[in-house]
């Protein structure tokens, strides 16, 4: 699928209950009983939200590689079986945001949020949608919640979330505490790093964004959009020799991607 929305979808990634998200499962009354434990992990009491969860944890898994089509069938059979299961309509919503529809991604969400407030999937969830529309600071108190709740998973990638909705809010410096605060949790995960290389990048920190797109292709196969991130870093830092390693692998590696077009064309990022 295109490059913008692999990443998009790692980006919602530790929303979902099965990528790389693994909860925190603290003793009885270990906690502050105003937390919320992720109803995605729960299981139903009623036979027929049994059944719907076993489709929308189908669906949440064929969203994360990208086959809509068939995570579209499983919620349909999810419907069927309990339509006012508050996941079916997170996971609704997750689809049509990873999909670009927004519409039917904010009716999902805001379903699934009046009726569990507290949920922190739903609130990573709703918070990601608003951080990614025209007002991203409405995002930020969905996405902090999230990460003081202590049942939650994951925390790194919410943090490295956070960073980038704080930084496009226009709050440079909470962004930097949310991203040092990622990496400190997770050094080597692959959605902290891009984000983090992102980040440089937008601040103009060169050597540091060098330096995180490094540690991220250690990390991950070969991706085009890694590639051309670090190629344009590269361009910034005046590494010709970087430069035109980056450049033979789009050319070689992924001769019919959108990066090697704009390669071709010369068509910078700024």
């Amino acid at each position: 699928m295109p490059n913008w929305t692999r990443w998009g979808v790692l980006a919602l990634c530790m929303a979902l209950a099965g990528c790389v998200n693994q909860a925190v499962r603290p003793e009885a009354g270990g906690f502050d009983s105003g937390y919320t434990r992720p109803m995605l992990e729960r299981k139903p009491e009623r036979p027929e939200e049994v059944r719907a969860k076993a489709h929308v944890d189908l669906a949440l898994a064929y969203v994360e590689i990208g086959r809509f089509d068939v995570a579209l069938d499983e919620l349909r059979a999810a419907a069927a079986e309990a339509p006012d299961y508050p996941p079916l309509h997170y996971a609704w919503g997750v689809m049509h945001m990873a999909i670009g529809d927004r519409a039917q991604a904010e009716k999902g969400l805001k379903r699934a949020l009046a009726a569990v407030p507290q949920d922190p999937d739903f609130n990573y969830a709703y918070g990601w949608f608003l951080c990614t529309g025209p007002e991203p600071a409405g995002g930020l108190p969905y996405i902090e919640q999230v990460v003081t709740n202590p049942y939650y998973g994951g925390k790194a990638r919410a943090y490295a979330n956070l960073a980038w909705c704080q930084n496009l809010a226009g709050n440079r410096e909470a962004a930097r505490r949310s991203i040092q605060e990622a990496i400190r949790l997770d050094p080597a995960n692959t959605l902290v790093l891009y984000q983090a290389a992102r980040l440089a990048q937008r601040w103009e920190e060169w050597d540091r964004a060098s330096d995180y797109l490094q540690r991220l292709m250690r990390e991950v196969d070969s991706d085009p959009a890694v590639i051309w991130m670090a190629l344009n870093v590269a361009r910034k830092r005046g590494d010709t020799a970087a430069f035109e390693q980056y450049a033979k692998r789009l050319r070689t590696e992924f001769p019919d991607s959108p990066e090697t077009e704009r390669l071709q064309q010369g068509a910078w990022e700024p």
